[in-house]
């Protein structure tokens, strides 16, 4: 009997501890992983779209997966995509017409020649930066790949809004019109004190026409599908 009841006291004491320290994995998993929410605005104080914004930290997204980058009503869809480093990536053209898409961009300078549909290799992209799109028939398609190396990363939606979990207090914001360069960043931090949104305010070059350089090529080709 007194074995029995030794035996259950040090079972009692084992099942507390275990107990502590669940409750205490969970206390540190919540406030480990914590919501943060940026809303991106202009100098006139509308909101931002396609603001990329992140931190260090390893993603836990499958970057193994294929993204994809489509052409629409000839346009890039998505307008930005974000991708990590090592990532491949898409190009599936639906479209009616055929486009010949191409990068002049020094993470990863290429081109995909007229096609319609799935008729083009997805690219891989190894080196961090900013990949800008063109088209060598339609000037009018402009679209980005943002390359993350080591980021968490999060895109504004048409309010503006991004919503990253981490602990991080340094954040970096990109958008395509910060620099003609398309590479410039621009850091904040965390407001710990305040609860609920952050608002940050981004200086962006006016709305002009892309400049796209149209690439001559040494073959001739048709643009018949135009």
């Amino acid at each position: 009997m007194k074995q029995d009841l030794t035996f259950y006291a040090i079972a009692k004491r084992w099942a507390i501890k275990l107990a502590y320290i669940c409750v205490s994995m969970a206390i540190f998993s919540a406030y480990g992983e914590e919501s943060v929410q940026f809303k991106v605005v202009d100098q006139k104080g509308n909101p931002v779209a396609n603001a990329v914004v992140s931190a260090k930290g390893e993603p836990k997204d499958q970057t193994a997966q294929m993204a994809v980058m489509d052409q629409v009503n000839s346009q890039f869809s998505p307008h930005v995509l974000v991708v990590q480093k090592n990532q491949s990536v898409r190009f599936p053209n639906s479209d009616d017409i055929r486009h010949h898409i191409y990068s002049f961009s020094q993470p990863k300078p290429f081109e995909i020649r007229l096609y319609k549909g799935e008729g083009s290799n997805p690219v891989t992209f190894e080196k961090p930066g900013v990949v800008v799109l063109g088209c060598n028939i339609h000037d009018q398609m402009l679209g980005y790949i943002y390359i993350a190396e080591h980021e968490i990363t999060a895109l504004t939606d048409e309010n503006g809004v991004a919503t990253l979990s981490t602990q991080a207090n340094e954040f970096n914001i990109w958008h395509a019109k910060l620099s003609t360069s398309n590479s410039e960043r621009v850091t904040v931090s965390r407001d710990t004190t305040a609860s609920g949104v952050q608002q940050v305010s981004l200086s962006l070059l006016e709305e002009k026409k892309p400049e796209v350089k149209r690439r001559k090529f040494s073959r001739k080709f048709s643009p018949g599908g135009r």
